[in-house]
């Protein structure tokens, strides 16, 4: 009997998205044949990732410009990508492949339109429309050059936050409490275009569960030309903020850990569903997966951002937990599919947990091995640990990322807690401190 066959789905790769080369393979066997679209230049800086992916993929090579030939000529279903900094160029390029079957092809393939909203993805974008919705309570404004930041910040007051309008994991971003933070992102700021000044809403505590918790939670979705399905609700350790310690100016930020399900209380979960589902359907979201970052407040929830694709690290904790493969049914989205999240409840409880090192100077100092970290409770893989003697740049001033896996959230929490001991003990260091009311960064 012939195999069947599956849709072809582009897919436009860069290294260090929420999906790796064997993630993307493993989850499309049976469900599509990957074809892998890069762009010249992310090829060219990376030959190692691309020799890997000629191996499994069928690849091409994308030029700046004049593309459009060739995407057509691959028999594409759709286009997506894992990558943030591939979204608009995944859109442009699913929209061409899906169009011109629009009037003949059946109603899964021409409907599978990424996004209604233009640059949906653009930060100030999504805190003006959502503004205009009663969605959002911060105020935004764009920064092209030095005068705008010095206008919008007398315009919105303090405090601010300094971010690019297109970028992830806190690249970029500066926390701004008074004239002096400004003067400083005036004399060492290199870069202006493409920025945003937006306020800063007061976070409030996580209601429930171990005060290490931080004060936000994220929501994955899954958007079809069906409707939509929330497939879980995570937990968060605090973001870690470093003044000053980015390039150019701005802070660093760093994310520190996802937990999955999250402890809120069930009536909290399903308004932070809620509240997700308006965004997504103001910007015009479907036929895709979506990672919604939301802040706790006293008033309620307050959109930190969306994010067009899968995020990272959390396809691996619905695996963990029995849970949909969340790769798969990214590419199934894609390729004009209305996959099937299931019914079945998540087993257990999963984290992820990279914290940071509050002291960044100096290099790592530690006895620590990774079989030790490895036996201790609830814990699942080790996929990085800072080593005695390097710098703690080499690994992005983590102190280590493990995985963890539990029966139930208050094991997980404990696992989790002991875990943060050890390293705090023995990296002679403390976890980066959270954001508390400097939150306004994102993942």
């Amino acid at each position: 009997m012939p195999e069947p066959i599956v849709p072809r789905l582009g897919v436009c790769h860069r290294p260090d998205g929420a999906a790796n080369l064997r993630e993307v393979y493993v989850a499309s066997q049976g469900v599509c044949e990957v074809v892998m679209l890069v762009r010249a230049a992310v090829a060219a800086a990376h030959p190692d990732v691309m020799r890997v992916a000629e191996r499994f993929f069928e690849c091409h090579l994308l030029p700046e410009r004049g593309y459009g030939e060739l995407v057509a000529s691959l028999g594409l279903r759709g286009v997506t990508t894992f990558h943030d900094d591939e979204l608009e160029l995944a859109d442009e390029l699913h929209a061409a492949v899906t169009a011109p079957a629009s009037a003949a092809v059946s109603p899964a393939v021409s409907s599978a339109v990424p996004s209604v909203v233009s640059d949906a993805w653009d930060k100030l974008v999504q805190r003006r429309l959502l503004k205009e919705h009663g969605l959002t309570q911060v105020e935004a404004v764009p920064v092209e050059g030095p005068e705008d930041l010095v206008a919008g910040f007398a315009a919105l007051g303090r405090p601010c936050v300094l971010k690019p309008r297109r970028a992830a994991g806190g690249q970029g971003v500066a926390f701004l409490d008074d004239e002096r933070d400004v003067r400083r992102q005036l004399g060492l700021r290199h870069g202006w275009a493409g920025l945003m000044l937006e306020t800063r809403i007061d976070p409030a505590p996580h209601p429930t569960g171990p005060g290490w918790l931080g004060s936000l939670v994220s929501v994955e979705t899954l958007s079809t030309r069906d409707g939509r399905v929330h497939l879980g609700v995570l937990d968060k350790l605090p973001v870690a903020v470093t003044r000053g310690a980015g390039a150019a100016g701005a802070d660093a930020v760093n994310v520190q850990g996802d937990i999955l399900p999250s402890c809120l209380p069930e009536e909290q979960c399903r308004a932070a569903e809620e509240y997700t589902g308006r965004v997504l359907g103001a910007l015009g979201v479907r036929s895709r997966l979506t990672h919604t970052e939301l802040l706790l407040t006293a008033a309620g929830f307050e959109l930190l951002e969306v994010n067009g694709r899968l995020a990272g690290h959390t396809a691996r904790l619905f695996r963990l937990l029995d849970g949909p493969d969340l790769v798969a049914m990214a590419l199934r989205v894609a390729a004009g599919e209305v996959p099937e999240p299931g019914s079945a409840a998540l087993r257990g409880a999963a984290a992820g947990v990279f914290p940071t090192f509050a002291d960044r100077a100096g290099p790592v100092r530690t006895s620590l091995r990774r079989r030790e970290l490895r036996g201790l409770p609830g814990v699942c893989a080790v996929d990085e640990l800072a080593e005695d003697g390097t710098p703690k740049s080499a690994t992005q001033f983590r102190m280590a990322n493990v995985t963890l896996r539990a029966g139930d959230r208050p094991a997980l929490d404990a696992a989790v807690a002991g875990l943060l001991r050890v390293l705090e003990q023995e990296m002679g260091a403390e976890m980066g401190a959270g954001l508390g009311a400097e939150m306004g960064a994102e993942r």
